[in-house]
């Protein structure tokens, strides 16, 4: 059984006499006395609140966590400035280097009585390394036993693919150079951030997905396959056998595995675009922490909640030590 981390680490914990749990929060911005860290500031409903403590720990996510520091005054100085936001840091990695995971689907349209929602999704997962890249196990095929097309796209999406339920063979690149960033809309907590993934800006990220797309087809057009499918939805041979169309499918369907990280990366104290320092520990601020994926200087090659929780085990480690 796959356990939530609510379950694993919350759940045991929850009655203990120094932890408060306060749900439908959402956080403003972290509250500073010079240049440490006291509290955060919070709405619920239409009040504002604020909390205070003898540390201040952010683990709202890679989109979460910089676009509290960005509101907090912790970000680039001049686009801060821009927003009518005081600059308390000037720390313009905040919200850069946002790296994720690009993913290709294909979808094939199945049989009668193939595809079977019932069972589990993802039951075959294939890792290798894309051909001619200097990146071990940079590529993952998935074959997922059934896809809801109105749940990717609404009802044209079901019309466009001609099924309302596929198998899927999604194509994912583990370790891309793309990268994107985050940047604040307004200072209004209740705006979203803008969300810039930038997943067709790199050329070889391109190749080696358009690479991953032809080996799934094949895979899609082997016997063990074929025989619990009917096509394959949407991508012709034409395209296959040409690279420019199959860049071109690949820019027009590449879409994210939800799996972000970076905009708030660790580093040495000579990278001007470091965040935090190896102990997760945010630069120029006293007292405050960021302990979540924003911290990840390099992306995994695997999907990235196992290494979001050993950072959370080693970070609390080290704060149980101080």
């Amino acid at each position: 059984m796959r356990l939530s981390t609510a379950i694993a680490y919350l759940l045991p914990a929850r009655d203990r006499p120094n932890l408060t749990i306060r749900p439908h929060c959402l956080v403003n911005r972290v509250l500073f006395t010079g240049d440490r860290a006291v509290g955060v500031e919070f709405d619920v409903a239409d009040e504002r609140y604020e909390v205070r403590g003898r540390r201040v720990t952010l683990a709202a996510g890679a989109i979460g966590s910089p676009a509290i520091l960005m509101r907090s005054g912790v970000g680039a100085g001049a686009a801060l400035a821009e927003l009518g936001i005081e600059p308390v840091a000037d720390l313009p990695g905040v919200g850069a280097g946002l790296t994720d995971h690009p993913v290709a689907r294909l979808l094939l349209v199945p049989k009668p009585g193939s595809c079977n929602p019932q069972t589990p999704l993802a039951q075959i997962v294939l890792r290798y390394t894309a051909a001619g890249s200097g990146e071990f196990n940079d590529m993952q095929q998935v074959v997922f036993s059934h896809v809801d097309v109105a749940g990717l796209g609404g009802p044209e999406a079901v019309a466009a693919v001609g099924a309302p339920l596929v198998i899927g063979l999604p194509v994912a690149l583990e370790r891309p150079h793309a990268r994107g960033r985050l940047l604040l809309a307004s200072p209004d907590p209740r705006a979203q951030p803008l969300i810039q993934l930038n997943f067709a800006d790199n050329p070889e990220d391109l190749r080696r997905l358009g690479a991953g797309v032809r080996l799934a087809w094949q895979i899609a057009h082997e016997p063990e396959i074929t025989r619990h499918t009917d096509h394959v939805a949407m991508l012709p041979e034409e395209t296959i056998s040409s690279d420019d169309a199959l860049v071109a499918y690949v820019r027009a369907t590449v879409a994210t595995q939800f799996h972000p990280c970076g905009t708030a990366r660790m580093g040495p104290p000579g990278d001007a675009m470091a965040v935090v320092d190896q102990y997760c520990r945010l630069r120029a601020i006293r007292n405050l922490r960021v302990v979540d994926a924003s911290v990840m200087p390099a992306i995994p090659r695997a999907n990235i909640n196992l290494t979001c929780i050993m950072i959370g085990e080693r970070v609390s480690d080290w704060m149980r030590a101080e």
